[in-house]
C-alpha cells in the first residue's frame, strides 16, 4: 500500500492526460508534439514542470514526457488504445519516486499493478469486469468520455463511471457535472469530478477540468497532479495547454529511449510489440 499522498496522486494521475491518443508503432514513425502543458502552482506564476505529448500519424498509442524546469525527465507515460478509446492501458515511469504504475483491460478482467522502489516485484490486482460495473474509463480515456457524453452533461446532467485507483486495489465510483469556470474565461466550458462517495469525497479534493467548448478540447487542470516533487510530495497545479502540431527535438526517439519506451516497461503487462495493432 502506498503513502497517502501517493495514492491521491494515483487518483488524479487519469485526468491530467486526458488529451489526444496515439499508435505503439510512432517509434518507427515520425514523432510530433500534439499538447504541450505548463503546470504552475495552483494560485500562483511559479512554473513547476511542462508536459510534452507526443503522437504519430496512426492515433492508437500516446507518450507523455514531463520535465522540470532544468528540462531533466522527471516522468514518462506511455497509453494504448488498442482495448478501447475510453478504456486505453497505460504504462507510467516516475522517476523520482522509482514508482512503476501499470492498468490494463484484458476482455473480461481488469489487471492493475504498481512497483515501488521499495518493492521490486509489482503487485497485481486482478478484477472481473461485467455490464453491471460499466462504464469503465481508464486515464485518458476520460477525454473520449467527455466529448462522447458532452451535449448530456453540459445539458445538466450528471455522469457516472468507474476507474482503477490501483493504491486502494480497487475500482472507485466518479461523477462529472457541467460547472462554472473558477478562472477567468470567457469561452471555456468546465466541468467537476468528485468522488461518488460522501465520506471519502471529504478527504479527496474535486477536479476541475476546462475545456475551449466550440473545439471541445481540454485546455485546464485544476487540482492535485500525478507528478510529485522532488520529495514525492503531492503538489496542486494549474496546467494551461496549447496544442501543435509540429515536429521537434522534445519528441524526439532519443528522448522516447531514455525513459524506456522503446525497451521493456519493466512492468510489463500493458507493453505491446512493435507492429501490434
Amino acid at each position: 500500500m502506498l503513502p497517502a499522498m501517493r495514492s491521491a496522486c494515483l487518483f488524479v494521475c487519469v485526468f491530467i492526460v486526458a488529451l489526444l491518443p496515439v499508435t505503439q508503432q510512432a517509434y518507427a514513425q515520425e514523432v510530433n508534439v500534439h499538447v504541450i502543458g505548463e503546470a504552475f502552482a495552483l494560485d500562483s506564476v511559479e512554473l513547476l514542470y511542462t508536459e510534452t505529448h507526443c503522437v504519430s500519424d496512426k492515433a492508437l498509442t500516446h507518450d507523455v514526457l514531463y520535465r522540470d524546469m532544468e528540462q531533466e525527465l522527471i516522468a514518462h507515460k506511455v497509453l494504448n488504445y488498442a482495448s478501447g478509446l475510453v478504456t486505453p492501458s497505460f504504462v507510467q515511469h516516475n522517476f523520482y519516486s522509482q514508482e512503476v504504475i501499470a492498468v490494463e483491460l484484458r476482455q473480461d478482467q481488469l489487471i492493475m499493478a504498481v512497483k515501488t522502489a521499495n518493492n521490486p516485484e509489482p503487485q497485481e490486482f486482478l478484477f472481473p469486469i461485467s455490464q453491471a460495473s460499466m462504464p469503465i474509463v481508464i486515464d485518458a480515456g476520460f477525454d473520449n468520455f467527455v466529448t462522447q457524453n458532452w451535449d448530456a452533461i453540459v445539458g445538466g446532467q450528471s455522469k457516472q463511471f468507474q476507474f482503477p485507483f490501483a493504491a486502494r486495489e480497487s475500482l472507485v465510483d466518479l461523477r462529472i457535472s457541467a460547472a462554472r469556470c473558477s478562472y477567468d474565461n470567457e469561452t471555456d466550458q468546465c466541468f467537476i469530478l468528485r468522488l461518488d462517495n460522501w465520506l471519502i469525497g471529504r478527504f479527496v479534493a474535486s477536479i476541475e477540468l476546462g475545456y475551449d467548448a466550440s473545439l471541445r478540447r481540454l485546455t485546464r487542470f485544476r487540482g492535485l497532479s500525478n507528478i510529485g516533487d522532488a520529495k514525492g510530495t503531492g503538489q496542486s497545479v494549474d496546467i494551461r495547454y496549447r496544442y501543435d502540431n509540429s515536429s521537434t527535438l522534445a519528441c524526439s526517439l532519443g528522448d522516447l529511449k531514455l525513459t524506456g519506451s522503446a525497451a521493456n516497461n519493466d512492468i510489463g503487462i500493458t507493453h505491446a510489440e512493435e507492429g501490434s495493432s
